[in-house]
């Protein structure tokens, strides 16, 4: 059981592969694992305990990423997980925060802001990216 790797959660295996490489170029983590479907998270966090998870929101054959998150939080409180999504609408974020997200980034993000969020959200803070504060505001 590796306590130091991290999995992402994307159906679209070009960009679930894209932030495998940010990560790595993070240095942050010893291993990243990438999974096209929810379908099989609770065993991959049971066997590999991870310390971070990039979740997209729009998933196939399961629920969306938010529900998901949810779902994780309620069994493994202390899990650290930011949403990485297209949908930059604040209800959006409202939901993924009170499922118990700590991080909201868009795929609009620049890659240095990604891995701010990741960094923050290592460190116990909440992060919401730049484009959400801006049009919330």
């Amino acid at each position: 059981m590796n306590t130091n790797c991290a999995i992402i959660v994307e159906d679209f295996k070009l960009i679930a592969q894209a932030w495998g490489r940010i990560l790595e170029k993070s240095k942050l983590f010893s291993e990243i694992h990438l999974l096209y479907d929810a379908e099989s998270i609770e065993q991959k966090i049971a066997k590999l305990n991870p310390k971070l998870i990039l979740m997209d929101v729009n998933l196939p054959n399961s629920k969306n990423g938010i529900e998901i998150t949810q779902n994780l939080i309620k069994t493994n409180p202390d899990l650290k997980i930011i949403i990485l999504t297209m949908h930059n609408e604040p209800v959006y974020v409202k939901k993924a925060l009170e499922a118990g997200a700590k991080g909201y980034v868009t795929k609009n993000s620049p890659i240095t802001e990604i891995n701010k969020a990741i960094e923050e959200v290592i460190k116990g803070n909440e992060y919401i990216c730049e484009e959400i504060l801006e049009f919330c505001l």
